[in-house]
């Protein structure tokens, strides 16, 4: 056998160069519109989530305490049903109240449920306090006053429920 030669002049076709060229090309338009896509997704995915978290963080920043409960008897109405509530905000949001419950723990009686104070008493802003005024109705038996000698003193639950989603509570014996 004898050596062929091969003639290049005589070869048809695109170059290996030219032929790489072509597809890096076509790899390089495809891949960044698929990668500006994934971007973009993932940039909305970050934004809702900063959006969901915001919210979440201002619960968590939220705490009231209960500075002092009183039960309200004024001389000239020995046995007066106002609540006084003193609130004051720790956190380091702005706090709204919505809502107020009271439970009569010994005989579970539901003194008042879901009652919304004044605008001007339930909102209470960054390292300040608030005083609400509630009339608690009481029943008309003898030992319906907050602090009735026919017995031992009743213990009473007051939770306090605040726009953010968040609920305070309180329970012990009333101050007179």
């Amino acid at each position: 056998m004898m050596a062929q030669k091969f003639n290049f002049k005589k070869r048809r076709g695109v170059s290996n160069i030219i032929g790489s060229l072509i597809v890096l090309a076509i790899v390089a338009s495809v891949g960044s519109v698929i990668l500006f896509q994934g971007l973009n997704q993932i940039n909305a995915f970050n934004y809702d989530l900063t959006l969901h978290e915001k919210e979440r963080v201002n619960e968590l920043r939220e705490d009231i305490i209960f500075e002092h409960v009183r039960f309200d008897r004024s001389p000239t109405v020995p046995n007066g049903d106002d609540l006084q509530l003193f609130l004051a905000n720790i956190g380091t949001v702005d706090s709204n109240i919505v809502s107020i419950t009271m439970v009569k723990l010994d005989t579970q009686e539901l003194i008042f449920n879901r009652i919304t104070p004044d605008v001007s008493e339930s909102y209470i802003p960054i390292e300040d306090h608030t005083v609400i005024t509630l009339d608690a109705t009481l029943g008309a038996a003898p030992n319906d006053v907050w602090d009735s000698t026919f017995g031992p003193p009743s213990v009473y639950k007051i939770t306090v429920g605040t726009a953010k989603g968040n609920f305070y509570a309180w329970t012990g014996e009333p101050f007179t």
